[in-house]
């Protein structure tokens, strides 16, 4: 009896002891909440790393115009240290934060491929396959391959507690989580919610911080681009997001170099600030790409130390650092010159062929302008063109467009080069024997190949022609002639010499293009027939070269003979100009050792187009003297199962002609005729021949000019 007692008194003071406890630890909790409005997200005392990003390299042009920079823009982050732990709580302020940059018109990043349409209906996002897969794998939602964008929704929407959301409000903030949850949000790696942000927005976040707990302004950097952005853009190209199979191949090269025996502490650190992370930004595109190794920034890293009162305090391991600065061979103002005047014949010459144009052939073109003594490219335009500042806005209707303004016809379209071969033709038959310098062929508007008849252009009759003289009149009969003396395969070796039908060397993407003969129709299983000997001497039969190749092949023939390989990076440098890492030497491909007798006939042969034949009223009377070589190439296309003509224009030119400095290739699809498209190579002669006497020698910072 009395141990039941006993009992029944230890069980009630045991009662009291756990009521009293819980009544304190309630009162305490009460008052930490009623003082601070939540819990401090981080243990006080804790010191936490955190990855800082470099900024990206600028390009600059050959005269140190900015062509590419960094500008500083404000963007809203998500702090860890502050931001609310549990998910409702997270997805009240994220809702919150939403509705005021809404109320501002201001955006926030999106990064779920998921949308509402116009109609209300939810849809995955166009040209997002990669992030699709991504949010459906197993490492997100983990759902089957074939799974709606509602099945994703309502998987996203039970995975952040969002079933009570409306399904507009409820994918806004999916996206925001998911967002964060694919960047690995943390005390290491703040969330960027927002970029490019006002001031007046992010001093409201900040005078109203007790609302938006944990959403902080900073500063960071933003890639720009001069003018509208369509400068070069082909050339420069773009940046992203680094996809996975990206983030593999850097991470390879990564491990490989910290396998690297007696690496020091410092060496592998510097590695490892270079690294990526699977939300990195990677060139994507053109120079961004390629010169990705030297624009890339290192991370920093900062250190965060929380206090006991829930303050932290900020330090530097050690500071990030920015990207070297790329310096081109393009001339902005020379590129200007040629993406306008380009345009503006392309445009005029669309209202002549307006007929073809009705028909589905798109106004298009390229044009080339290249150093004849270093093989450096001054500029280089394809229209249409596309904007570099709204690319990313503007894609899907950029990919839509039938004109393929995404498509750099300046390197990556070969093109069928009608008479401009016949420079090159007239090389080999020099060169071989196959005629005189002063030998003629009499042309009598017609030529019997076997069975075959082939006429001249318009059925002329030019009579007796030298080579100089075929040249000017772009006699067909001549060279039928040659191909017949000569022979395919002699005809092929004077064209690879000048490098036709082969990739130039440049280091951003290029086409090959092709050179007509039994190779090429033996790749096809087709058979080699001896009369496209003869088209092929005019350009025809399956000759393709890009406007590069042309440019490359009228820049050797006027140097001399030395074929170079083209570039369009001239130096890198330090961030500040004041250390050169990169120059760029000139490098020869070939000496191609053509007599000068011979290169200086057909050069007279081009000077006599441009001077006295169909480029005389167009390029006379320049301030220099050029020389040049129009062709013509017609083409069939089936559009919408109808059959439409027509034909491209092409024009090869170099100046001065006694002492040549450039040379230049246009291409305008559709034009009618090559000296249709000689405007465009006299206004880049006007502007270049206007800088001949001026330095435009590249300055670095902070120096005197004299």
């Amino acid at each position: 009896m009395k141990l039941h007692r006993l009992n029944r008194r230890v069980l009630l003071i045991a009662l009291l002891f756990t009521a009293v406890t819980l009544f304190f630890f309630v009162l305490i909790g009460y008052d930490m909440t009623a003082a601070e409005g939540t819990a401090v997200s981080a243990e006080a005392g804790k010191t936490y790393t955190v990855s800082v990003e470099g900024t990206r390299g600028d390009i600059l042009d050959v005269n140190g115009n900015y062509l590419v920079y960094n500008q500083s823009v404000n963007v809203l982050t998500f702090d860890y240290l502050e931001f609310p732990t549990e998910q409702q709580d997270r997805n009240v302020l994220i809702d919150r934060l939403i509705h005021c940059l809404a109320s501002r018109n201001e955006t926030w990043l999106d990064p779920l491929p998921l949308e509402f349409d116009e109609t209300g209906t939810l849809r995955f996002k166009d040209k997002q396959a990669t992030e699709i897969r991504r949010l459906k794998s197993a490492d997100f939602l983990d759902v089957n391959d074939y799974a709606t964008p509602q099945n994703c929704l309502d998987v996203l929407c039970e995975q952040y507690g969002l079933e009570s959301y409306d399904p507009v409000t409820a994918l806004q903030i999916a996206s925001v989580c998911y967002g964060m949850q694919k960047e690995g949000f943390s005390a290491y790696r703040p969330y960027t919610f927002a970029e490019d942000v006002s001031i007046e927005t992010v001093s409201y976040i900040k005078e109203n911080s007790y609302m938006f707990r944990g959403v902080d302004g900073d500063v960071t950097s933003k890639r720009k681009y001069i003018g509208d952005g369509s400068i070069a853009a082909h050339i420069l190209g773009m940046t992203g997001s680094i996809s996975a199979e990206e983030y593999n191949e850097q991470k390879e090269k990564t491990d490989e170099a910290l396998a690297a025996p007696d690496l020091t502490e410092d060496q592998a650190q510097k590695i490892k600030a270079r690294s990526y992370t699977f939300n990195d930004t990677i060139g994507k595109s053109g120079i961004e790409a390629v010169m990705e190794e030297y624009l890339r920034g290192e991370r920093g890293q900062k250190i965060v130390s929380v206090n006991k009162d829930g303050s932290s305090d900020v330090s530097y391991a050690y500071p990030p650092s920015q990207g070297n600065t790329v310096i081109l061979t393009i001339d902005q103002h020379l590129q200007e010159i040629a993406d306008a005047s380009l345009k503006k014949r392309i445009l005029e010459i669309s209202e002549e062929q307006a007929e073809s144009i009705a028909k589905g052939l798109t106004p298009a073109g390229a044009v080339v302008v290249q150093d004849v003594n270093t093989g450096a490219v001054l500029a280089a335009s394809s229209y249409p063109n596309y904007s570099l500042t709204t690319y990313y806005d503007d894609y899907n209707e950029l990919a839509q467009d039938p004109g393929k303004p995404l498509w750099n016809r300046a390197f990556q379209s070969a093109y069928s080069p009608g008479s401009t071969m016949k420079p090159v033709i007239a090389i080999a038959a020099l060169e071989e024997g196959a005629i005189g310098l002063n030998e003629g062929i009499y042309c009598s508007g017609t030529y019997q190949y076997y069975d075959i008849t082939f006429a001249c252009f318009n059925n002329t009759e030019h009579g007796y022609v030298t080579v100089e003289t075929a040249l000017e009149h772009s006699c067909n009969i001549f060279f039928y002639e040659m191909a017949k003396r000569l022979g395919i395969d002699k005809m092929n070796k004077y064209a690879t010499l000048f490098g036709l039908g082969e990739k130039t060397g440049l280091e951003v993407n290029e086409a090959k293009g092709i050179l007509a003969g039994p190779k090429r129709r033996d790749e096809l299983g087709l058979r080699w027939q001896s009369g496209e000997t003869l088209l092929a001497a005019i350009g025809q039969s399956d000759n393709s070269f890009t406007p590069i190749q042309l440019c490359n092949y009228v820049a050797t023939i006027a140097n001399g003979g030395t074929r170079y390989v083209p570039y369009l990076v001239e130096r890198v440098t330090s961030a500040d100009l004041t250390k050169t890492l990169y120059e760029h030497k000139p490098k020869v491909a070939v000496n191609t050792n053509i007599a000068e007798s011979t290169l200086q006939a057909v050069r007279y042969g081009m000077y006599l187009v441009a001077n006295e034949g169909s480029c005389a009223d167009t390029l006379g009377d320049l301030a220099y003297t050029v020389a040049c070589k129009t062709g013509t190439a017609e083409k069939t296309r089936i559009i919408d199962g109808n059959i439409v003509e027509g034909t491209d224009g092409f024009l090869i030119t170099f100046g001065p002609y006694e002492d040549a400095k450039i040379a230049i290739t246009v291409v305008v699809e559709n034009a009618g005729s090559g000296s249709s498209t000689a405007q465009v190579a006299a206004d880049i002669y006007d502007y270049y021949f206007s800088t001949l006497n001026n330095d435009n020698t590249l300055q670095k910072q902070n120096t005197l000019l004299w």
